[in-house]
């Protein structure tokens, strides 16, 4: 049965907090966070603990309340002039004055005003520095304050400094692929035993700053094998279901999945030119779950050893849709192509005979496609009998030719264009 999950924080506010029931939707480089719980101050405010990327216009509570957003504090010199302004500190000057250290009252910290309480003289921006009496304490946290007579509020709101990447390994001799998403949390907040939900998808926003962005409300199966995925008004949203923690300032790997999968390899020779040039070793895997967008690393196990063939990128692939992964060059095919005829049909129509020549240099006989892209209008007139063709799409054309060991293989083809 299929439940809502709700997000909290486990932070430290003045004492240790943790709660647990965490929900995080994790964007590619921010999250979103929703809870319904809050803290009691007091009277009528209920205070939402934040991370420091909190983009303080993105909240949203249930109830029609107004709220302020504090930002922590840190430790500069404004800040402990502001502490101590109106009492009595130590200064000490570094100007060609004959006085050294005083005793100086703070009157204003912008600009920076002193007196010196024994002979009553006034400074304005003095040379030299501050010696203070203690540490004051700050208010490092960031959080919402909000007035409402409420006892329990449900809110969400953006953060910034959180996100995912997608990496895979692929093994394209045994057919093994494993995957693992990387989890990282650059924000002062820790999170502990929460449901997790990523999403792939860039939110349209008409500023520079992400501050309106789509936000769902996840639901959730219990410990999917695969990540399940959803498209959801132009996002996909994959639900992974519980991590146990995730550290401020921190990454984490979490396992995706590790499954066989049916791999066909390619060799390919995109639009050759006039000079032959070589094949493109091309893995097409056929999968039946969804792969989010990330990067595939390939492997081949010869003799006992695995070798790394190559790095590629990915975008979102639903189930059953294969991915085309180039890894390498054959460098023993290659193919060239060169127009042998042009003629005038009609006015500003064409007809065109271009002559393909694939070469195999090896001692084992070998395939090879060659893809060319044609205008979408572009009508195939002729193609020799003895090779495979298929046009794929309106703006593609290719053709598979079997080469026996150290052989060429020559044919034409013709097409017929507008201009």
């Amino acid at each position: 049965m299929k439940k809502l999950i709700f997000l909290v924080l486990g932070i430290t506010l003045f004492f240790s907090v943790s709660f647990a029931f965490t929900n995080l939707l994790v964007y590619d480089q921010m999250a979103l966070i929703s809870s319904n719980i809050t803290i009691k101050m007091g009277g009528d405010s209920l205070m939402i603990p934040t991370t420091n990327g909190a983009m303080p216009e993105s909240l949203l509570i249930s109830s029609d309340s107004s709220y302020e957003y504090h930002t922590a504090d840190t430790y500069t010199l404004e800040y402990f002039l502001k502490r101590f302004l109106g009492t009595t500190v130590q200064f000490e000057f570094t100007s060609n004055s004959t006085e050294t250290v005083k005793s100086v009252r703070i009157l204003s910290y912008n600009p920076i005003i002193i007196q010196n309480v024994n002979n009553g003289k006034v400074y304005l921006s003095p040379s030299g520095q501050f010696v203070f009496p203690s540490l004051p304490q700050i208010d490092s946290q960031n959080y919402f304050l909000v007035s409402t007579a409420s006892t329990s509020l449900s809110y969400s709101y953006m953060t910034n400094g959180i996100g995912w990447n997608a990496y895979y390994a692929l093994n394209i001799e045994n057919s093994s692929m494993n995957g693992k998403i990387e989890l990282w949390n650059k924000t002062d907040t820790a999170f502990k035993d929460f449901n997790l939900a990523f999403l792939s998808g860039t939110p349209f926003t008409p500023n520079p700053q992400p501050q309106m962005v789509k936000a769902f409300n996840a639901v959730y199966e219990a410990s999917p094998s695969v990540p399940s995925a959803q498209n959801i008004e132009g996002y996909k949203i994959y639900n992974y279901g519980h991590v146990n923690e995730l550290d401020s300032n921190s990454a984490r790997f979490l396992p995706l999945f590790s499954e066989k999968v049916k791999i066909e390899k390619l060799n390919i020779v995109y639009n050759p030119s006039q000079n032959l040039e070589n094949a493109v070793q091309v893995a097409k895997v056929s999968h039946n779950f969804a792969i989010p967008s990330g990067t595939v690393s390939l492997y081949t196990t010869k003799e006992g050893m695995t070798y790394f063939l190559g790095q590629t990128n990915v975008t979102d692939t639903a189930s059953m849709v294969s991915l085309d992964l180039q890894y390498g060059q054959n460098f023993d095919l290659s193919a060239k192509q060169i127009e042998i005829q042009k003629t005038m049909v009609a006015k500003n129509l064409y007809g065109h005979v271009y002559q393909i020549t694939a070469v195999n240099s090896s001692s084992n006989a070998q395939g090879v496609w060659i893809y060319i892209s044609v205008p979408s209008d572009a009508i195939v007139t002729s193609t020799p009998t003895n090779i495979q063709f298929e046009r794929p799409s309106a703006t593609q054309i290719r053709f598979y030719v079997n080469l026996k060991p150290n052989s060429e293989e020559v044919f034409t083809y013709g097409l017929q264009t507008s201009y």
